[in-house]
């Protein structure tokens, strides 16, 4: 009954392109690990990856849970010129898989995530 939570530096994502990022993702989240990115993913990023999901979902993949935290100070000038160039000032994303998250709590600082695992194979009969 264990759940695997990996955090993510943003050095491995930034050296992947749009579609090897997506698919970095979704094959750990379909691993069953529950994913906590150093930097908060851009909202094309975020976009791209839930369309994907919704293409994959079937049986035994029921999807994902996402949340982002973006970086408090998003009215400076440093900030908003990161995010014309394309770029991403900060913040954090914990992504999981639907199966395990139950519900995720997004609050102005913080995220909560409760999670929990369930092994069909451990069921009385």
């Amino acid at each position: 009954m264990e759940i695997e939570i990996e955090f993510i530096s943003s050095k491995v994502l930034e050296s992947k392109s749009k579609g090897r990022k997506i698919n970095y993702i979704l094959n750990r989240i379909k691993k069953d690990k529950i994913l906590v990115f150093e930097r908060s993913l851009s909202s094309f990023d975020e976009s791209k990856l839930i369309e994907e999901t919704m293409k994959q979902i079937d049986e035994k993949f029921s999807g994902i849970e996402i949340s982002t935290l973006k970086e408090s100070n998003i009215d400076g000038v440093r900030e908003k010129l990161i995010r014309i160039l394309g770029g991403n000032p900060g913040g954090l994303t914990v992504i999981g898989p639907s199966k395990l998250v139950k519900k995720i709590k997004k609050e102005p600082e913080r995220i909560s995530l409760f999670a929990e695992f369930k092994d069909s194979r451990t069921r009385k009969k």
